[in-house]
């Protein structure tokens, strides 16, 4: 065994070089909203009656779907910062680590990274063994500097027993995401695949965890997303979630290794499916081109999407009845509207976030296809720089503009058939569309990066990070004005609680075509890695 991981040792260190930056973004910016959210409850629950009405809210079957299973008291300030962060901040630690994996395992083994290590004296594992010890080192970093974090504000209803919960909970899960990524990185040949199989458990987990928490709870002892909230934090403080994941992410860790140790280099167990011997009309298309290289990509981010709103979808009828038939909650219902339609304009806003990711996946591609040596080949081609540029862009508008349109008809069927309260068709796509213009902005944010200063294409992500944290997180952080308005999408209106303004919509888009002219005009002038 010790000759299959020789050179262990050595491999580490530069991983943990190449990777420190990102690393150290990714770990301050979990750690900072954490803390920042964790010092704002207190003062938003502050007496016994907002905590009564937080658990009546938390009885809907809406909240249940999107939040988890309750804790049925809220003595504590903890449970309720609990409930609403852990989920989605064990979310967004899976994602760290899944783009973290990918790129340690199939992205260096596409680029012919691995290669070139395995030619020198190193073991078959060395470079898998290294890979897992960078990720398992960041993670145990995210709990050490949470639990410090957390502890030293000295929060009143959080005990450290309960804050060291709340950190391996989020250090667990992220070490199960990144050895399923390291897993399913040996079924396909390229990182992009292995992102998507992630990704696509991760949304597997999510949806069978809401339908389980709501419906039949054995569906959530299923996903390992259903075991957050049954670790009771900051109530019970149950260890048994935290070692089911470790366990899980040991088994599948040991699954990784004997097929690293049996696989070639280069090979996917799953055989690659021969295509057809003639290219069809549109397959000769340079734009029909890329979205056939990211038809995988672009299916699974659309059905996700899409089950995620039959989920909410279902539950429309009963969120309701539940706050017409609980005189509490209408105090607590400070929006403009009945409460389905807040519950959906809110929904349809931090859609378009997710929205937003497979738009700047897909025309990162034109990056990615840079930095691995192929697009040189396409220039020695009659192919312009801008006939490629208007190639990655087709895909990424078509879905910036179809996936919201999309969304809109599959949650008024869906909710139209369980509610007869529901708002009209013209009212749901209105409150889905009206987010397609910010989203276009993003991503020429995304083209205007990649024609100037290509090597920071990763900051486009902090639009996206940043737009969460002012949709979800800026009434809990009271944030003012001035640092909400640096969010594209604050600048969306709130239809159809308010007047649709066709002033701020033609505005963002005509900042959108400004960027993309303006990138494009960079990308025409700059050299191409080669």
């Amino acid at each position: 065994m010790r000759k299959h991981i020789k050179g262990t040792g050595i491999l580490f260190p530069i991983l943990l070089r190449q990777h420190r930056l990102r690393l150290l973004l990714w770990l301050a910016g979990l750690v900072l909203v954490t803390c920042s959210v964790a010092y704002a409850y207190p003062d938003m629950y502050p007496d016994q009656a907002s905590r009564e009405a937080y658990a009546m809210t938390m009885e809907n079957p809406a909240m249940i779907a999107m939040l988890g299973i309750g804790y049925d008291h809220y003595q504590k300030i903890g449970s309720m910062f609990a409930l609403e962060m852990l989920l989605f901040s064990a979310i967004a630690v899976a994602i760290m680590n899944i783009l973290l994996m990918s790129k340690l395992t199939r992205d260096d083994e596409e680029n012919g990274i691995l290669e070139l290590v395995q030619s020198r004296s190193v073991g078959r594992l060395s470079y898998l063994a290294a890979s897992f010890m960078v990720m398992l080192l960041v993670n145990i970093l995210l709990i050490i500097l949470l639990t410090a974090a957390m502890t030293a504000m000295q929060i009143d209803g959080f005990d450290f027993s309960g804050i060291v919960l709340y950190s391996s909970l989020l250090g667990c899960f992220g070490f199960l995401a990144g050895t399923l990524t390291a897993f399913f990185a040996h079924f396909v040949t390229s990182s992009r695949g292995a992102g998507i199989l992630s990704f696509g458990a991760l949304f597997f987990f999510y949806i069978l965890r809401a339908v389980g928490d709501v419906e039949a709870a054995f569906l959530s002892w299923i996903s390992p997303l259903g075991w957050l909230s049954r670790a009771y934090v900051f109530v019970e403080n149950s260890w048994t979630p935290a070692g089911l994941l470790l366990v899980s992410s040991i088994g599948f860790g040991i699954i990784a290794f004997i097929m690293q140790a049996k696989r070639d280099i280069g090979d996917g167990l799953l055989p690659e499916r021969a295509g057809s011997v003639y290219a069809s009309a549109f397959l000769k298309t340079k734009a029909g081109l890329v979205i056939r290289l990211q038809k995988t990509m672009i299916l699974m981010w659309v059905l996700g999407i899409l089950l995620l709103h039959i989920v909410f979808a279902l539950i429309l009828g009963d969120l309701e009845t539940f706050f017409l038939e609980n005189e509490a909650m209408q105090a607590f219902l400070t929006g403009e509207g009945n409460v389905m339609e807040q519950f959906i304009v809110l929904l349809m806003a931090i859609m378009a976030l997710f929205i937003t990711a497979p738009v700047i996946i897909s025309f990162l591609r034109l990056r990615g296809e840079e930095k691995a040596n192929r697009t040189e080949l396409l220039f020695s081609r009659a192919v312009s720089r801008m006939q490629l540029l208007r190639a990655y862009l087709v895909p990424s508008i078509i879905i910036a503009v179809l996936l919201p349109i999309l969304q809109a008809l599959v949650l008024w069927s869906v909710g139209a058939a369980v509610s007869e309260d529901m708002m009209t068709l013209t009212d749901v796509l209105g409150a889905s569309v009206v987010y397609i213009p910010a989203i276009l902005l993003v991503l020429g944010f995304t083209v205007l990066l990649i024609g100037w200063i290509p090597k920071a294409t990763s900051l486009v992500w902090l639009f996206l990070v940043y737009g969460f944290v002012v949709i979800y997180l800026g009434d809990i952080l009271e944030l003012p004005n001035w640092l909400r308005n640096l969010s594209v999408y604050e600048h969306v209106p709130v239809y159809p609680s308010e007047e649709l303004s066709y002033a701020a919509i033609l505005i963002l888009c005509g900042i959108s075509v400004l960027l993309v002219l303006i990138g494009a005009l960079g990308y025409k002038r700059r050299d191409i890695e080669g």
